[in-house]
Order: C-alpha cells, then structure tokens, then sequence
C-alpha cells in the first residue's frame, strides 16, 4: 500500500463507506470520497496546516472522521486522536501539552470551548474563521515519516504514546489482509474507535484493496449489522463471549438440539454448503449478524479455547491475529484451522524469536511504530531494543508446526513464596472456560500462599454459580499447581468500560480492578 497514490485511485474504486448514524444508513462511494477530501485538505490548507502540523481529533466514529484523516495524510500533517481516555480532560492545556496547532471536534462537543478559539473546528458541520496556532517545530529526526500519534492503553493501565510510522503502515498492513482474503464483494464491520489506529487501518486496507466498509460504533452494532448485512466482522474477544453467554441462556433441548445439528453438519464435505445449511438451522444465532456474515476475526487479546470451538462448530469460522500497535499484526490463524488456543503462524515478512525468559522478540524490515513518545522511564529502550527489532512484554513458545502460543505479559507474572512463577492468564484462560465466568482477573496478594480471583460472573448474583465457579477455580490444574487454594471474589457488577473495570479498547484494566476488589 501507499499513501501517495491512495487519494489519486479512489476516482476509479467500485466500493463503498456505509455509514450507521442515530439509526440511520448512509453510503458514500469511494470514488466520490476523493472530492470530499481534496475539499477538506484544502480548507486545512488555508486554515495553516502543512507538512508537520500536529492535529487533533476528538470525535465519535463518522464518515467525516475519515475524511479529514485522509486529509491530514495528503497534506504531510500529523493527526494525533485523542481516545476515551482523555474524556473530560480535552482543553486548551492538553493542546499545549502535545503542541497541537488545530483541533478538529464534532458539533455534539462544542460546550468543551464555549468561547469557540480560531484553533478549534467542527468536522460535521460549517466553521467560519479558523485559523491553526502557531506553534514551535517539533524537531524531531523521523518526523518526515511521522503518520499520526497515537494512544494505547494496556490492560496493567497507563497511557502509552506511539509516533506511527507512514512507511511502517504501508508495510505491515498488506500481508494481514493477503491473509485474511478479502475479496471485493466483502463488507467489512468496524465500531470500534476510530481514535484506536487498528481501527483507521481497516479503513485504509478498504480503500487500497476496494471492498466495502461500515463504520458505526458499539451502541449501534447490532442495528447496524442487521440494516447492513456485513460479511465480516473484526471484533475483540469480549464481544464474542457476550455472545456465547447469550447463547448459553438458550433453553436446554435447543443447545442439545443444535450439538446434535453441528455434528451431523461437520460431515458435509462442501464448505459454503455447510455454512449455507448453518444459516438456516442456527438462523436464531446468525440473524444478529445480518443475513451475509461469512467470517468472524479477532485480534485484541488471546481468545478462549472454548469459543473458536463453539464458533467452529456453528460453521461461523473464527480467525484470530496477534500483533500490537509497537509492530502491526504479527500472526494469523485462519479459518478453519483448528489450532484453537494458537494465534497462528508468522506472516509474511515477521520474524519471531525468543528471550532466555521466553519473551517474544518481533523482526521485521520495518515495523509500524517508531518510538514512544510517552511512556514510562526506560520503556523506550527496553521495547524497541534495535532497528526493525521489537521486544513484545509477551511470554509465548512456538510448537513443531510454528503455531505461536501465549503464556502471558511478562509484567504480569506473578511469584510465589515459594519461588514458583505463574503466569495469571494462563490461569484466567482456563477459569474463562467456565460457562458462568466473563471474565476472571488473577491477583496474588503480598505474602500470600494462595491466589486470589475476581469473577464477573453471568448472571451476576446466581448462589449456584458461585458456587460451581468456586468449585471449578479450586479444580483447575494451573492454579493448584500453583498454589493452596483460590480466593474467588465476585464482582458486584459486570466490567464495563463505564465503570472503569474494562479499558476504552475492551481489555481489563488489571489496576482498577484490584483498587476496587482487593
């Protein structure tokens, strides 16, 4: 992919943006998305943005959103979003702080400048007067290849800055997509932030390769998935256990029912034969998809062993990717691979090898992030730890055929009195594997001979399921490998990103969970 000729190719794209608004659809063509953004990038233009000025963007998922990235591309100028996490902090302090020259804002927000500066326009709506600050060179050496600065959360909590390579995104993006094989008459479903840069990728991986896109956002995906009809929806895990949990308050004779169903269909030789008869059987299932979806993907975090089974056997093959904004998407399991616990092979182009600790060290010629530009002391020089060469903060280990396994963040590891090193999520994985159990957050307390862990449980005061998940944790061969027994507290309520217990991006926030439990 480039950058260079995106804009100049789309007057000849077949495809389209759909867009789902207030319950309401939208389609914009590619080819005439280049005139909305020759229009935007030369409003910027007079505005004072050029190569170099840093913009910013703080604003919901929108057909506008994108037209004014892309913009900001054609003009050499650096967007920096601000995500979920800078909610009631966006002022004129956090402007100086990161040196942004323009703000861009949707109308909804305006009552964060009330008094509307020169330096704050509307994405979605007319602006008179606008003018960028004048601000000081950034003086950075990469700064020619600076794409966007970006922010990432992670689940031990803490606020990472990323410079974004352009050369790097145009490098990483092409072997994900050649794995995933995307054909032009593919719709593929986005809702998450846009403001998270794994979102934008999938925008410009639609514009380069032609097919369509939906952009929408979590509040809306089910409507807009059943208006739109996507045939491929990337989701984190999370999104994919509410839906199995839905699945298990199905009557008792209907999951027997569809087992049986499943079994039977597995003996169908023909592929889209099988999922054409899974379409009409387990049409309860697959109607909140739309009527078109052909495949499920993931990438966010490690998903359960449990569910690309379950998923499998619906004939809704689920692949997963493993990759982190430092170095683009690393691996891929395919679609009816059966590998389930993997995260696949290397692509194209990643090299993966392994510290003494196991620690996953990335090779490639050019990754998708430079450097941080906020992070803590000496995570800089620990993460990028030699051109092309990334280490991950990721404990894994290859088997015979190259399928790459995770056993854990290396942060994360906990450690016995008695010396043993435990990997938490080992634990979790397994604990998730529990029907009644949507998430699960292992602690090991100072001093502590057992470990203790904190269940959001479904539904989230059943007695018995306490009971049964108390049981289950006290079962698990990790865990009494590990230790005398487990603690198990159950969360008061669901984690959500509204109360803080899951990070903007859907992953659990490890900090927040243990301040409010532990």
């Amino acid at each position: 992919m480039e950058f260079d000729s995106l804009l100049a190719a789309l007057p000849g794209k077949k495809r389209a943006i759909y867009v789902f608004e207030r319950g309401k659809t939208g389609r914009h063509p590619h080819a005439l998305l280049h005139d909305d953004v020759v229009r935007v990038r030369e409003n910027l233009r007079i505005w004072g943005v050029k190569a170099g000025t840093r913009v910013g963007i703080y604003a919901p998922n929108s057909y506008h959103w994108l037209v004014h990235d892309l913009a900001l591309i054609e003009l050499g100028a650096i967007s920096v979003p601000f995500t979920d996490d800078f909610v009631g902090k966006v002022n004129q302090a956090l402007l100086d702080k990161y040196n942004i020259a323009l703000l861009l804002i949707a109308k909804r927000d305006a009552r964060l400048f009330p008094q509307k500066p020169a330096h704050v326009a509307f994405l979605d709506a007319q602006n008179e007067d606008i003018r960028a600050q004048e601000r000081p060179p950034g003086g950075d050496a990469d700064e020619a290849d600076q794409h966007s600065l970006v922010f990432s959360s992670g689940s031990a909590g803490g606020l990472k800055g990323l410079v974004i390579s352009r050369k790097g995104v145009e490098a990483t993006l092409p072997p994900i997509f050649e794995a995933l094989d995307v054909t032009p008459n593919d719709r593929l479903m986005l809702f998450l932030p846009m403001s998270n840069f794994q979102q934008r990728n999938l925008c410009y991986a639609a514009l380069w390769y032609d097919f369509d896109i939906i952009i929408t956002d979590f509040t809306q995906l089910f409507a807009a998935m059943t208006a739109l009809n996507p045939t491929i929806l990337v989701a984190p895990p999370v999104l994919y256990q509410m839906l199995h949990t839905e699945y298990q308050k199905y009557p008792s004779w209907k999951k027997t029912l569809w087992s049986f169903l499943s079994t039977l269909l597995a003996l169908v030789p023909a592929a889209p034969f099988r999922q054409s008869l899974a379409r009409f059987l387990f049409r309860d299932f697959y109607k909140q998809f739309g009527g078109s979806i052909r495949l499920l993907a993931t990438g966010m975090a490690p998903i359960r062993r449990n569910l690309g089974k379950f998923f499998g056997r619906l004939q809704l093959p689920l692949c997963e990717s493993y990759g982190m904004v430092e170095a683009g998407s690393l691996t891929f399991r395919p679609p009816g691979a059966k590998e389930f616990g993997s995260v696949g092979k290397p692509l194209r182009g990643v090299t993966l090898s392994f510290t003494p600790d196991n620690e996953i060290i990335v090779s490639r010629d050019t990754p998708m992030t430079l450097r941080y530009f906020q992070c803590a002391d000496g995570e800089n020089e620990r993460t990028f730890i030699a051109p092309g060469r990334i280490a991950t903060g990721d404990m894994g280990r290859l088997d015979a055929d190259g399928n790459l396994f995770l056993l854990g963040r290396k942060k994360e590891l906990l450690i016995t009195p008695g010396g043993l090193k435990v990997h938490p999520e080992t634990i979790e994985q397994e604990l998730n594997n529990s029907p009644d159990v949507v998430h699960s957050v292992v602690f090991l307390k100072p001093h502590a001979t057992h470990l203790t862990c904190v269940v959001d449980l479904v539904p989230p005061g059943d007695e018995n399921a306490r009971r049964r998940v108390t049981e289950f944790a006290n079962r698990l061969p990790a865990a009494k490998k590990a230790a005398q027994f487990v603690e198990v507290i159950f969360a008061q309520a669901p984690f959500t990103t509204d109360n803080g217990m899951l990070r903007p991006n859907m992953k659990i926030d490890r900090k927040a969970i243990a301040a409010r439990y532990l």
